[in-house]
């Protein structure tokens, strides 16, 4: 007689023991899974945190340009606003001083036999009239308005110009001293000087020419 011996309590002890190391395995894998993400998801919300640190210091450096620029572009209005004040103070102290240059430019040029009767002055044009005894005292009264001249040293008379136009001497106002001058340091001060009308006319002791001028002052600093 064979004796026969039932395995199924053994396979299924296996199978249970299978089982159990199944959900063990699949445990540990999510473990891992949940662990990997958990660590993925700290490392982003890191990464995010250190971006918008950034993003913040990059903001305020942004408003803090942005006052400094306010500050530059206020500094740079005033700085406009000053220059234009010392622009019209400038162009006051030149119209003030005006009047007292143009006598002294005339007294310079005028010669003995000219007179000057009287002279108008808009915007640094000028309309003068006068009388002289010939053409030739006019001819030399304009001579001796385009010789008056501005200098580094102030107001004088060109009694010298060399034939290249290099230089020129001139006699410096009051006439205490003659010096030489280049080119570029010497401006006239009296310009665009045209003669617009001369009549002769007859008087007890002969006659006299009256003439008018019309011409453009150039007031230095």
């Amino acid at each position: 007689m064979m004796i026969r011996i039932n395995l199924l309590p053994v396979r299924q002890v296996k199978k249970r023991e299978a089982g159990r190391q199944f959900f063990i395995a699949m445990a540990g894998f999510l473990a891992i899974a949940l662990a990997g993400n958990g660590y993925w998801f700290y490392l982003m919300q890191s990464e995010r945190e250190k971006q918008q640190r950034l993003l913040d210091d990059t903001r305020a450096r942004i408003d803090q340009l942005k006052k400094v620029i306010g500050e530059v572009d206020n500094l740079n209005r005033r700085q406009k606003e000053v220059k234009e004040k010392l622009e019209v103070l400038k162009e006051l102290s030149k119209r003030r001083a005006g009047p007292v240059k143009l006598l002294d430019a005339l007294t310079l040029a005028v010669p003995k036999k000219v007179w000057v009767l009287g002279f108008d002055e808009t915007a640094q044009a000028v309309k003068m009239t006068g009388t002289a005894e010939s053409y030739d005292d006019i001819s030399e009264f304009m001579k001796g308005l385009s010789a008056v001249v501005w200098t580094p040293k102030g107001m004088g008379r060109v009694v010298e110009v060399k034939r290249d136009g290099s230089s020129a001497r001139v006699e410096l106002v009051g006439g205490t001293a003659i010096e030489d001058f280049t080119g570029p340091e010497v401006g006239h001060f009296f310009t665009n000087i045209d003669l617009k009308t001369s009549t002769m006319e007859a008087t007890k002791t002969g006659h006299v020419v009256n003439f008018e001028l019309s011409l453009n002052v150039t007031y230095a600093i």
